[in-house]
């Protein structure tokens, strides 16, 4: 059932008071077992000696971009310190050094002891991922000192052999990634070089030629066109003039005559409207006569095209014969330059032919350089980064590359690690008053009976007259007094039974 804060208060104030008893008794066994524990508990003493990785060496600006040496920055240097010190192999030689198995491990004896002292060993890296501790704890305080020493001895040993290995394993991966990328590039060269031999052998060229080609086919087609164009118009003119100088040679005479008359007569009309009128009777016969001169002049035209008499004086005109000339060469010229024009668009077209394969080709030539540049590209790296990592490898092998220095050696602990018997009492005191706290408070929730009036007023909806106390008689109280101090007297024992076991701590470490 729910309550209000300071109705929840009350009652676990009065719930403990109720469930005293089991408050202290719990307080008791919860404060005497963890002081027991504490008893029981050995010592550990803690030895390590620490380490500096990764510091320059002379080699290092030498080598820079050459080689990588091992133990460069990036190596996480704890993950490198576990896998090493962490391995059954190193276990196993540290035993044999310490002279707990003479060879391998054969019994379940062994095995124990190996998973003991794996327990036992610690690997921290601290200051800027600079230092590297590496510890071990023992009961012993000059096991671990031995132990730790052993253990950095060895591991320094392990790590020039780790970064060995590992330059090894890099420059066997990168020898055979070499070989394999020679044979693609020497296969990409071949494709490449049997593609441009067929090319050249169909007579494809590039785009750029093609284009180039049609461009100067077609700058010739535009300007045949424009030359058949003004040859067809000289040619029109050229029968123009010949067909009009046929017809001037024939009429010239007659004509001529013609034109000297009406000459004259209108100069003489002229004079005599200078002297008379319009009506004057001289003036109206010189219109006549004009007018039917004029007449005759207009069907001598008419007529000259099948008109042609000896007395008019006919004979060949040699601007005609010209004019004729001309128009023949005009006419092979017509039909040359319509030869030309059909072989050129005949020669265009095949071009464009040509250039859909040209597209094609050079779509696969693209690829096959492409996968030739790539391929090389690839090729060249990795020579240089087996070059770097064979130098690499030379390096590690001579110990040239890596700078670990013993910092502080593993030193004899004079002062137990971890948690003291002060701490298990202490947390056994804690624990012995917060517990019961606890599980009464959880009881309270749980519990659904009623405890207050407070419950009753909002569940009834009715006020509350009052309450009725418990009331004791004489002997409850004293019943009741003597099992508080039977209480009390739970409590004293409890603190006289650590203080006890305190005593007995100390005795035996003395």
């Amino acid at each position: 059932m729910r309550y209000s804060v300071e109705t929840d208060y009350k009652l676990l104030v009065r719930n403990l008071v109720q469930y005293r008893w089991f408050a202290t008794v719990m307080f008791s066994v919860i404060a005497l077992t963890l002081a027991a524990i504490g008893f029981f508990v050995p010592k550990t003493y803690t030895s390590s000696s620490t380490l500096i990785m990764g510091g320059e060496t002379v080699l290092e600006p030498i080598l820079q971009g050459g080689a990588v040496p091992g133990g460069g920055n990036q190596t996480d240097w704890s993950e490198v310190a576990e896998e090493i010190l962490y391995s059954r192999k190193t276990i196993e030689q540290l035993m044999k050094n310490l002279g707990y198995i003479d060879g391998a491990i054969k019994t379940q004896k062994d095995e124990i002891l190996l998973k003991r002292i794996k327990a036992n060993i610690s690997v921290d890296l601290t200051g800027n991922d600079k230092y590297l501790q590496i510890g071990y704890s023992d009961e012993d305080p000059a096991v671990a000192k031995r132990v730790a020493t052993e253990l950095t001895r060895i591991f320094i040993a392990g790590i020039h052999g780790y970064h060995t290995n590992e330059s090894e394993e890099a420059f066997e991966f990168l020898d055979s990634q070499v070989k394999a990328y020679h044979k693609k590039l020497a296969d990409s060269e071949e494709k490449l070089k049997e593609f441009k031999t067929s090319r050249l052998k169909t007579g494809a060229s590039s785009e750029k030629e093609v284009s180039r080609r049609l461009d100067r086919l077609q700058e010739r087609l535009d300007q045949a066109k424009l030359e058949l164009h003004e040859a067809m118009i000289e040619k029109e003119s050229l029968e123009r003039q010949l067909s009009g100088e046929v017809r001037s040679t024939i009429n010239l005479t007659t004509q001529s005559k013609y034109m000297k008359r009406l000459q004259a007569l209108r100069d003489k009309l002229a004079e005599l409207r200078l002297v008379y009128h319009e009506e004057y009777p001289d003036i109206q016969a010189i219109k006549y006569q004009i007018e039917d001169l004029e007449r005759q002049i207009a069907e001598e035209h008419a007529g000259s095209d099948n008109i042609a008499s000896a007395e008019d004086g006919f004979k060949t005109n040699p601007v005609y014969q010209d004019l004729k000339l001309k128009l023949s060469r005009v006419r092979t010229q017509i039909a040359t330059l319509n030869t030309r024009i059909a072989e050129t668009e005949k020669n265009i077209e095949e071009e464009r032919q040509k250039g859909g394969v040209v597209h094609s080709s050079d779509a696969q030539l693209a690829e096959l350089t492409r996968d030739y540049e790539v391929n090389k590209k690839l090729y060249e790296d990795l020579l240089k980064r087996r070059e770097a990592a064979r130098l690499s490898k030379a390096v590690d092998e001579q110990h040239k590359g890596l700078n670990v220095k013993i910092y502080e050696p593993a030193f004899l602990p004079r002062l137990p690690s971890g948690l003291q018997f002060i701490h298990y009492v202490l947390l056994g005191l804690v624990l012995g008053v917060l517990l019961p706290i606890i599980l009464i408070y959880i009881y309270q929730l749980l519990d659904s009976s009623v405890k207050s009036p407070d419950a009753i007023q909002r569940k009834l909806k009715v006020p509350a007259l009052g309450m009725v106390p418990e009331v004791c008689n004489q002997a409850e109280t004293k019943r009741l007094a003597r099992r508080e101090r039977l209480r009390h007297s739970l409590v004293y024992l409890t603190f006289a039974g650590i203080a006890i076991i305190g005593v007995l701590k100390l005795l035996r470490v003395d």
